[in-house]
């Protein structure tokens, strides 16, 4: 029957999810970076590395450490949820077709999830003096994501039958980092700042598969046919390190340029892999569950940040320009390194940050935007030939071994991030020992792709939008 022409290839790809590999778009998540930090930071649209005196850039431009005059201790918390709507220009009530395939868009909303995003201790050595040395330790969150997506599409077999397939999938991924930091200030005139990093990862997703014949889409299969089902599930856990190096020069007393470098972080993780599959025919059909485990080691871009700050009056401006040569990423299993890895998928890409900052008397008002390219060239796909984990090859009796098949891809696209926020300190100067709380909303819109890498079936790339909104708030004391 010609319906299982359709119906068989897939077995070769669902069976081959068994096997735990890693490619560039596995190792993409280790280098997702929120806009996160401190109320200030975040307000400002994270345009604050030239400025300096918040710890939240003690990783873009440790030289801004060197900018604070009084000792600093300070905790951020934050509210926040996430919404994926899949081809916005469809709704359930309002299908869309393209081709062969008819579809249409679901909305998944996150819970509502508290979290601990940032805590910073600032000791500076001024007394007084024209120069001095400041030491800074800051935890902050670089990711905290919770997200699903959910995409529905319809298209005819090859005698013409309706084949219906459903996409789901659900990804937490939580990145943290511990900052060191030891920097100088010159005279209020150049400062220069060290940070060593050292980042903890925690990657979690589950999806499943789903192809069927409705009821009565089928005359052989009158109540409805589920023929392929497949739950896969993976978490990542390990850990990295890197440093930085940055200065700011003044000169003239109201403008700051920074400059800083950030050496590639070298990531060691290790990945569980889980499969269920459930099909009508074919090996592995009755649920079996597949496992396996692998470590790898990502090495994931350096990059350079440039900025500058200007303050007048009461008012500060800052942005700064932030270049990510993801090209020279690498990615490795054991000692071999997968060299079709990361070059070939990625592309350089800028982060573009502004922010200004009003003071009256006790109270702040800020507001930003944050703009973030894709790392992602157009029509990238996982390359699944270059280790003996992902390769396809023949065992001892020249049987065929499949190796690791996708069966979802998600190209990550640009972000752009819109904030606002408000402070206030008890001291209007903003000069000696104060209690301080601040305020910041950022909404976040990323638009992306996600193909259903489906063999002998039609493949499909579907636009997505992921929103995040979040509220947080800071409280601190400097001395």
């Amino acid at each position: 029957m010609k319906t299982y022409k359709i119906i068989l290839p897939l077995f070769a790809t669902m069976i081959s999810l068994g096997v735990a590999a890693q490619t560039s778009f596995d190792a993409a998540k280790l280098y997702e970076e929120e806009l996160n930090g401190t109320a200030r930071y975040v307000g400002m649209g994270g345009a604050m590395s030239a400025l300096g005196s918040d710890p939240s850039v003690i990783s873009h431009n440790p030289a801004g450490i060197g900018t604070y005059h009084n000792s600093d201790i300070n905790t951020s918390v934050s509210v926040f949820g996430t919404s994926v709507n899949t081809d916005p220009a469809y709704t359930n009530s309002n299908q869309g077709a393209s081709g062969t395939i008819r579809y249409y868009s679901n909305d998944v909303k996150s819970d509502i999830n508290l979290s601990l995003d940032n805590v910073s201790f600032i000791f500076s050595g001024y007394d007084n003096g024209d120069s001095y040395v400041n030491f800074g330790i800051s935890y902050r969150k670089l990711q905290n994501m919770d997200r699903g997506m959910e995409y529905y599409d319809a298209f005819p077999d090859e005698d013409g039958y309706e084949v219906w397939r459903d996409y789901w999938s659900h990804q937490r991924n939580k990145i943290h980092s511990w900052d060191f930091n030891l920097s100088c200030n010159l005279n209020d005139l150049v400062y220069l700042g060290w940070t060593f990093g050292v980042l903890s990862t925690d990657t979690w997703t589950e999806g499943y598969f789903h192809d069927f014949y409705a009821a009565g889409n089928h005359p052989d299969y009158p109540d409805g046919l589920q023929y392929t089902y497949v739950d896969m599930m993976n978490t990542a856990e390990g850990a990295g390190w890197n440093m930085a190096l940055g200065m700011i020069i003044r000169p003239v007393r109201p403008l700051r340029l920074g400059i800083a470098f950030k050496t590639p972080t070298k990531f060691t993780q290790t990945l569980d892999y889980a499969d269920f599959l459930d099909a009508t025919m074919g090996t592995a059909k009755d649920g079996n569950k597949f496992t396996n485990s692998v470590e790898y080691k990502y090495s994931s871009p350096w990059s350079v940040n440039l900025s500058a700050g200007l303050t007048f009056g009461k008012t500060a401006i800052g942005a700064e320009l932030e270049k990510h040569f993801t090209q020279r990423s690498s990615l490795a299993i054991g000692n071999t390194k997968m060299v079709n890895q990361g070059a070939i998928d990625y592309k350089d890409f800028t982060t573009f940050k502004v922010g200004v900052e009003q003071n009256i008397s006790n109270i702040a008002l800020r507001a930003g935007y944050n703009y973030v390219e894709s790392m992602f060239n157009d029509n990238s796909y996982p390359f699944m030939y270059d280790s003996d984990f992902n390769g396809w090859g023949y065992d001892e009796n020249n049987e065929l071994i499949f190796g690791r098949g996708d069966f979802q891809i998600d190209r990550l696209g640009k972000t752009h991030n819109y904030t606002c926020g408000i402070g206030y300190c008890s001291e209007p100067d903003r000069d000696g020992a104060q209690f301080y709380f601040d305020l910041a909303y950022v909404h976040g819109v990323r638009k992306s792709v996600f193909n259903t890498n489906e063999p002998d079936a039609p493949n499909a790339d579907v636009d997505y939008k992921y929103t995040s909104d979040k509220v947080m708030f800071t409280i601190g004391w400097t001395f």
